[in-house]
C-alpha cells in the first residue's frame, strides 16, 4: 500500500472511532461504571429528588432516563443526544456555552466554591456521548 494510501486508509480508521494503532475498535464508556460515578461525586447534591435543579435528577437509578434522549428544560436541545456533542445540552453546561444554544443558567457543576469537572472526566462523557450514550 502505498504511503498516501496508507494515510487515507489510518484518517478513514480513525473517523470511524477505531485506534489506528492497534486497528480495534476503542470501547465506549461504562455509564454505571465512568460516568454515573461523575455524577455521584460531582452533580449528584444538587440534582437528586427534593432538589431537582432543572427538574434533572442524576441519582443512580434515575440519571440515565432522566438524561438521554430527554429535552433539556432550558434549552431546545436535548440532555444527551447520543453520537452528537453539539446537540447535547450537558456538553454546553459542562463546557459554559449554554448560552449560544439558547440555554441558561451557570456552567455545571456549580458548587461553592466553584470546582469544575477536570479534563479527564469530561473527555469520558463526550467518549460515552459519541459512542451512542448506551445504558451499559
Amino acid at each position: 500500500m502505498s504511503g498516501r494510501w496508507r494515510k487515507f486508509y489510518l484518517c478513514c480508521l480513525i473517523a470511524l472511532g477505531v485506534d489506528a494503532a492497534c486497528a480495534e475498535p476503542r470501547a465506549v464508556p461504562s455509564f454505571k461504571k465512568d460516568i454515573q460515578p461523575i455524577f455521584n461525586t460531582q452533580c449528584v447534591f444538587c440534582h437528586v429528588t427534593g432538589a431537582e435543579n432543572a427538574g434533572l435528577n442524576l441519582a443512580r437509578h434515575d440519571a440515565y432516563r432522566n438524561l438521554v434522549s430527554t429535552k433539556s428544560t432550558e434549552s431546545e436541545l436535548l440532555r444527551v443526544a447520543p453520537g452528537d456533542l453539539e446537540k447535547s445540552y450537558l456538553m454546553h453546561k459542562l463546557r459554559g456555552t449554554q448560552l449560544s444554544v439558547g440555554g441558561n443558567g451557570d456552567s455545571m457543576p456549580k458548587v461553592d466554591p466553584a470546582r469544575f469537572l477536570d479534563a479527564g472526566q469530561v473527555e469520558l462523557i463526550e467518549k460515552w456521548i459519541l459512542g451512542g450514550a448506551p445504558n451499559n
